[in-house]
């Protein structure tokens, strides 16, 4: 009987608990992130940090939270590094 209660009351915390995050005080730009920071202020595994920088890479750097559509991250995923990072998107001289 104790085992269930205390299931319960458990479930009900986790239940309580907020879905969506804080805005850091102090953010970083995903552009000029690495995979430690990844993990340590996003507590994302290194594997998808990983993932996360070598996309990066590939585009160039990141324009906009739409270049992370490709990754199919989840929605907790995208709230926890829209939460700590910024992407100021690259500057070009160009005119065009």
């Amino acid at each position: 009987m104790k085992m269930r209660f205390l299931a319960l009351a458990l479930a009900a915390m986790i239940a309580a608990a907020p879905v969506a995050y804080a805005a850091s005080d102090n953010p970083f730009e995903l552009n000029n992130a690495t995979v430690d920071e990844l993990m340590q202020r996003c507590f994302l595994p290194q594997e998808l940090a990983e993932k996360i920088l070598d996309l990066r890479d590939s585009l160039g750097g990141f324009q906009s939270w739409d270049d992370l559509k490709e990754l199919n991250l989840d929605a907790g995923t995208l709230s926890i590094l829209a939460s700590e990072a910024t992407i100021s998107g690259i500057k070009t001289d160009c005119n065009c």
